[in-house]
Order: structure tokens, then C-alpha cells, then sequence
């Protein structure tokens, strides 16, 4: 192959922009109907409460350390708060980069073949990456690392068809950085490179095909295993790994999931028929069994008919699940089998199934070795037929998977929540917890509403002094304080103006009973001219504007230590401010 746009000559050229297009197409409408979910939301309030520091970028989220991606959230939260079409162009940009780096792979590896084209069909449509693109938090632990290995792989097959080492080995080991800065998985990516190098050290045979790939690229290994080895080294002191363990059953229930019921399935276009349950993928027993059925099949024709590294190729994508099942079950395996349902785990696959089926029919008989398939033309017809089926049952598996995730009631919870403040931003918003639907309490006060939303173009208030407190409601909007229930205050010693405040004077307030937790107060007053009011408790004290005429406002008591018995009220200025009645209580869940 030669030229710069040589991948995309011709009638196999053109198939795979068609693919391209479709792929466009189809996922960025669907993204377009997506939202934000759940880690999204207090990712990014974590972001935008943060300083761009080397402490924020290496930071230690949920065993995870990935400066490129700590950085690229605090850009979007401090940059693009909530623009959801900017986050689907850059998600379709990776998604749709790395179908061309799988290309570029395919085309150098199997020239004028068209079963390259079937290949790349699958990568870019298989309903196994479709849950890693809707969900933006998961695209971005799934793209940027397979373009990542995407691109190292293209890189060293470029280099072992053209030559140039010293340009080729710099390349690969950056784009293995960038992907470890991004995301652990990447260290998937050297095994898989080195299993590619094997396959391709064509001028040796059986075992020395090891000893051939060592000795030919003994600099790139050296550097490979020095960043991996630094990277680990640095990793383990940053963070801890948790979740891992489990009795050897447990261990071989979660692997049957990951593999047998989530990526085989996944790979065949599937799941077509199944339940759902949160993020799990649980597949009908039939589609279980024509998937492995088809598995094999495929297995048999390109040991049958492949190149002559047929065998190097299945042991190489064997050794790629293998170390992604060790990677899931180190850090994922107490949660039981059904983590290996989550559809994100086993996503990354598809591009190491792709890359290892073209190594095994490279050089191998046109037609698989089938007389039927030898003829061009038969072959042809073949291949587009398969395409299509795969198309059909890919779209099938996509339509079951589309309305789990595609996020739509956040999305209807936040537009609700915007619309509301726009409608009236003198509103105060009661920081409560989010829903669990939107943001799972696991994450404790990162879970807030005034930390996912407090980054809102709208820049909404919390918890202040305000006449016009609000909470949220399930749907997202906005609705007016209602107590479950109350403690009052005593009957105030002046008959007509209840307990008076007036000057620096402390006025208590005593309440029928002591009270505890973090409550709403309700203040009724009036008064002849505005004045600034204190209201305290313990060393709490906040603010308030009182206005002329009679009023109430509302405050957020905070979660104290010790039992409130009342609350002491200062003023200023000569004008009384007569408070009428007091209530404190919890706000009626919505």
C-alpha cells in the first residue's frame, strides 16, 4: 500500500467510509438523544471546585488515577458546563477515530480482501461499545484508550511494512503514555502490541516467532516496560485498588458473565433479546447459546482457512481477554457476577477481536479455503450479506440497549430544574441530596444538588436567607417548602408584635421544644422600614434583609452539635422588626 489516502481507494475504500458514515449517522443521533448520568454530574462539581493543581489531577477517584481525563473534566465543567452537543461532538470524534485507525489496521493487514470489510462492520457497530458512548463518563474510559491501542498497533504495522524504526518506536511509546495517563486499561495496550509483533515476525517459525519479535524490537519493549513499570510504581501510591477477591466460584461466575454472557454476545451484535437491571446486561439463555455457537464457528473457519499465523493470532487475543478478565477480577469481582453483565467492562474487546481476526487471515487462501467463496464476485456477495445480517442483528441488540441508556429522565430533571430558575432566578434552592436515579448517595455529600449544580450557567443559590425557598422535586422542578412537621416558639411577650428586635439588642427566641438537625426555619414578620436582621444559634448566624410590611423568610438551619433550645435575633437602626411567628421542621419529601 502506498500513498496517503491509499486505505480509502477503491471498491473496499469506499465500503468502509460507508461504514464510517453509518456509524456517524446512527450513534450521533443517538448520542444527541443521551444526557448526562450519574458520575457525570459530581465529576464534573468536583471539577469545578477545584483549583488546576497536580493534587486535583492525580487525585484518587474510585481506585482510579487518570490525570488526562481529571483534566479534561475540569476544561468541560469550568469551560462548557452542561452543553451536552459539545461533549457528543467530541465523543463521536474519538468513537468515529477510532473505527479509522481499525481500518487503516485492517487495510494494511489484509489488502484486497474483502473480509476486512465484515470486520470492520463489527468494530464499528457491535451494541458492546454502545453503553461506553451514550454515557459520557464511560466514553471517556473506553475511546481515548482504544484509540490509544488503535494507534500503537497501526504504528508498528506501518513500521514493520515500511521501515523507519527510531520514528515509529518515539510514536508508539507516546500514544502508550497518553493512554496510561488517561486511563489503567492501557496497559492492555503493550501485551496486545507485543502479541502483534509475534504474529507479524513472518520470517520465523513456531516459538522462534518470540524470540524473533524480542530481538527486532528490543528498544520498544525496553521503553514499553519502563513506562508500565513507572506507571504501576506511581499508581500504587496514589490509590488503592478495591473490590477485588472472592471464592474461586465467585471468580468463575463473574468470568462466565464477562465473557460467555456479555462479550460474546456483544461481538455477535447481540444481546437481541434480554433484561436489564441498572448497568447489567443480562441476555436471553438462547442468545447465549447462538452466540458462543457462532464464536466458534468463526474460530474453526479462520483456524481452517487462515494465514500462517492463524494459531499466533487466536493465542494472542486469548492472552487479551484473559489479562482484561484478570484486570476486571482484581477490581471488580466482589460485586459479584453480575458486574461482568456491565457491558463497559467488556467494551474494550471488540478492538482486540477485530486486530487478532485480521493477523489470522492475513496471508491466508482467499475464500477462507471454502471452494464456494473462491470466485471474487461469490466473495463479494458474501461479505455483503454478512454485513447486512450483522447489521440487522446489531440493530436489534442497539434498539434493546437504546432506551436504558439513553439517560432521558436526567435529562427531563435537569431541563426541568434550569427552567425553573429561568422562569425566576430570585428562587433559593434546599440543598438536599439528588435523587439516586440521578446521583447515587454512595458519593455522599459530592451528591448534592448545590455540588452538581452549582457549576449551572443560571449559577443557582443554596441555602440562603430567602422569601422564595424552594426545594426540588422528584421531576426536577421547583416547588414551595411544605413541612412533614413543626416545633414552634413560645407566645412572644408583646401581644400585637410577638417578639420585637430592634438595635444591637439580643432577642431569643424560644422554641416549644429543643430541636436538632438540619432544618428549615420559617420566620413571620413585620416592620415599618428595612433593616438588616441576625438570627443565631450556638456560633451559626446568618443574615436577612427585612423588608416594610409583613413578610416571611426562610433559612437553613445547619446540623448543629447539641440540642437547639432557640434561636437570639439582633437588628439594627431604630425600627422594630416584630417577629409573629416561628415554625422549624423538615421539609415534605417532594
Amino acid at each position: 500500500m502506498t500513498g496517503r489516502f491509499a486505505a480509502w481507494r477503491g471498491a473496499h475504500g469506499m465500503a468502509a467510509l460507508g461504514i464510517i458514515a453509518v456509524t456517524l449517522l446512527v450513534r450521533g443521533r443517538l448520542l444527541a438523544g443521551s444526557y448526562f448520568n450519574q458520575d457525570d454530574f459530581y465529576m464534573m462539581g468536583r471539577a469545578h471546585e477545584s483549583d488546576l493543581t497536580w493534587d486535583y489531577l492525580v487525585r484518587d477517584f474510585a481506585g482510579h488515577v487518570n490525570p488526562l481525563q481529571q483534566l479534561t473534566l475540569w476544561l468541560v465543567a469550568h469551560g462548557t458546563p452542561y452543553r451536552w452537543p459539545v461533549l457528543v461532538v467530541g465523543i463521536l470524534l474519538v468513537n468515529v477515530a477510532a473505527v479509522v485507525l481499525a481500518w487503516l489496521i485492517i487495510r494494511r493487514l489484509l489488502p484486497g480482501r474483502w473480509a476486512g470489510v465484515l470486520l470492520l462492520a463489527v468494530f464499528a457497530w457491535t451494541p458492546l461499545t454502545l453503553v461506553s458512548t451514550l454515557w459520557w463518563s464511560a466514553s471517556m474510559f473506553l475511546w481515548p484508550h482504544v484509540v490509544c491501542s488503535l494507534a500503537a498497533v497501526w504504528l508498528l504495522v506501518r513500521w514493520k511494512q515500511e521501515g523507519a524504526a527510531l520514528r515509529h518506536v518515539v510514536a508508539i511509546l507516546v500514544v502508550t503514555a497518553i493512554g496510561l495517563l488517561w486511563h489503567e486499561r492501557a496497559v492492555l495496550i503493550p501485551p496486545l502490541v507485543f502479541g502483534v509483533a509475534v504474529a507479524l515476525a513472518d520470517r520465523a517459525t513456531g516459538w522462534r516467532r518470540i524470540t524473533a519479535a524480542v530481538r527486532d524490537n528490543a528498544w520498544l519493549w525496553g521503553g514499553m516496560v519502563s513506562l508500565v513499570g513507572g506507571f504501576l510504581v506511581a499508581h500504587a501510591q496514589l490509590t488503592e485498588v478495591e473490590g477485588g477477591g472472592g471464592t474461586p466460584r465467585q471468580l468463575l461466575g463473574v468470568t462466565w458473565s464477562f465473557l460467555g454472557r456479555s462479550a460474546v454476545p456483544g461481538l455477535a451484535g447481540g444481546p437481541w433479546t434480554g433484561e436489564i437491571e441498572g448497568g447489567a446486561v443480562r441476555p436471553a439463555a438462547w442468545v447465549t447459546a447462538v452466540s458462543l455457537l457462532l464464536a466458534a464457528a468463526v474460530l474453526v473457519a479462520l483456524l481452517r482457512g487462515g494465514g500462517p499465523a492463524r494459531r499466533w493470532a487466536v493465542a494472542v487475543l486469548v492472552g487479551y481477554l484473559a489479562a482484561d478478565t484478570f484486570l476486571l477480577l482484581t477490581g471488580r469481582a466482589a460485586f459479584g457476577s453480575i458486574i461482568g453483565l456491565d457491558p463497559r467492562y467488556s467494551a474494550d474487546i471488540p478492538q482486540a477481536a477485530v486486530v487478532c481476526a485480521a493477523l489470522a487471515l492475513r496471508g491466508g487462501p482467499a475464500g477462507l479455503g471454502f471452494g464456494l467463496l473462491r470466485e471474487a464476485r461469490v466473495r463479494r456477495f458474501a461479505v455483503a450479506g454478512l454485513v447486512a445480517v450483522y447489521a440487522v442483528g446489531a440493530a436489534f441488540g442497539t434498539a434493546l440497549l437504546v432506551p436504558h441508556f439513553q439517560n432521558e429522565e436526567d435529562r427531563s430533571f435537569v431541563e426541568a430544574f434550569r427552567g425553573d430558575l429561568a422562569a425566576d432566578p430570585t428562587q433559593v434552592v434546599f440543598d438536599d441530596l439528588a435523587p439516586a436515579e440521578l446521583v447515587l448517595p454512595l458519593v455522599g455529600d459530592d451528591s448534592r444538588y448545590s455540588h452538581i449544580f452549582g457549576l449551572l450557567p443560571e449559577q443557582p443559590a443554596f441555602d440562603e436567607p430567602s422569601p422564595r425557598l424552594r426545594v426540588v422535586g422528584r421531576d426536577g422542578h421547583l416547588e414551595p417548602v411544605r413541612f412533614a412537621g413543626t416545633i414552634g416558639a413560645l407566645p412572644g411577650p408583646d401581644g400585637n408584635c410577638g417578639y420585637e428586635v430592634i438595635g444591637p439588642e439580643e432577642t431569643e427566641i424560644p422554641l416549644a421544644l429543643p430541636v436538632e438537625g438540619r432544618l428549615v426555619v420559617r420566620l413571620q414578620y413585620f416592620s415599618q422600614a428595612e433593616s438588616t436582621v441576625e438570627v443565631g444559634a450556638a456560633d451559626w448566624s446568618v443574615d436577612f434583609l427585612a423588608r416594610r410590611g409583613p413578610n416571611e423568610i426562610w433559612l437553613v438551619l445547619p446540623d448543629l452539635p447539641g440540642l437547639v433550645p432557640s434561636l437570639a435575633l439582633q437588628g439594627e437602626g431604630t425600627e422594630p422588626v416584630c417577629v409573629t411567628d416561628v415554625a422549624v421542621g423538615l421539609p415534605e419529601a417532594p
